[in-house]
């Protein structure tokens, strides 16, 4: 038995359920795996509440990123042993003590980074790699802007952009977030919520504007964003914890010749060559110490509903994970 995090109908955090499963014995391609961490994602919050584009049927076990040992395999598994460690992004279930899974959604962990980084680092770090290295690579020197800078994607984002040799913008939610922001390599810091962020981000680049956003924020930025980035400028748009951006309108965009991008890592790792790559690079990177996911809380399964508060409140800094 395992226990396991559950969902039986869409809604708030009073559906989570902790349950005891069986989960069995692996059958052929698969293995068990003993979850050692496990990522706390704001889209989970969204997948509990029926609206993520991943609407699983129920119930349904949460969580989408884990990383632990293999217990056992089953026929015809021959990449992975009993004792390996692994870890795999964008399946349910991590949110649970061990779990069945296929051996071709795992990834091997190398020696340089530990369950606890994979899980806060390895989706965060992908995400970070298509927007700064597929999407728009900043020149060194350029200035960049990033929203939300303080939480865990912004916190990969702004060392990414920094290691590029970009001069960072980061926008926070408090005084506190700032000081988070400022510590992880930020620039320059713009408390959104007591100042106007666009007039700032104008006002630090001599009335040019930004070449780039990196927006994981969506509806309260939006009409800011728009207004502070530099003619040609490109509004790249991957999340939306503030609420859905409303429908774009070209002709405003035409204003300045904006281009604007609503883009998401699945899309970027649909060829397996194309994930590993950029797999690859998150963890040479991480190794390195160039990235680090500053983790700054952990809990339980049985505090599953309050990381799901948390995470919620936009109140976080860094990373926070689960802990088996």
């Amino acid at each position: 038995m395992a226990k396991t995090v559950r969902i039986h109908e869409f809604g708030g955090t009073d559906k989570l359920k902790i349950e005891d499963v069986d989960i069995g014995e692996p059958g052929p391609g698969q293995v068990r795996l003993r979850h050692e961490a496990a990522a706390v994602h704001f889209a989970e919050t969204l997948v509990r509440e029926g609206i993520y584009f991943l609407k699983p049927e129920l119930p349904s076990a949460l969580g989408l990123e884990g990383a632990g040992i293999v217990e056992a395999v089953g026929d015809g598994v021959s990449d992975y042993a009993p004792g390996d460690r692994a870890a795999y992004r964008f399946n349910l279930g991590a949110h649970s003590e061990a779990r069945l899974i296929a051996a071709d959604q795992l990834h091997h962990l190398p020696d340089t980074v530990d369950a606890r980084t994979a899980v806060a680092a390895t989706v965060r770090g992908m995400t970070a790699q298509y927007l700064v290295r597929q999407i728009y690579q900043p020149e060194p020197g350029e200035t960049v802007l990033i929203h939300a800078a303080a939480g865990g994607m912004g916190t990969l984002l702004t060392q990414w952009a920094k290691h590029l040799g970009a001069t960072v913008i980061g926008t926070v939610g408090s005084p506190e977030k700032a000081e988070f922001a400022r510590e992880n390599g930020c620039d320059h810091v713009i408390d959104y919520r007591a100042e106007d962020f666009a007039a700032r981000v104008l006002e630090s680049t001599d009335g040019q504007g930004v070449p780039v956003c990196y927006d994981g924020v969506g509806a309260q930025v939006y009409d800011g964003t728009v207004e502070c980035l530099s003619p040609r400028g490109f509004y790249v748009n991957y999340g939306h914890s503030s609420g859905f951006l409303p429908p774009i309108d070209a002709m405003v965009l035409n204003q300045k010749s904006l281009r604007f991008t609503k883009a998401s890592l699945k899309d970027y790792m649909r060829e397996p060559e194309a994930a590993k790559a950029m797999l690859d690079e998150v963890f040479e990177l991480l190794g390195a110490g160039v990235l680090d996911p500053r983790i700054t809380a952990e809990y339980s399964l049985d505090d599953i509903a309050e990381a799901h508060r948390a995470i919620s409140s936009r109140d976080t800094t860094g990373s926070i994970v689960m802990v088996m």
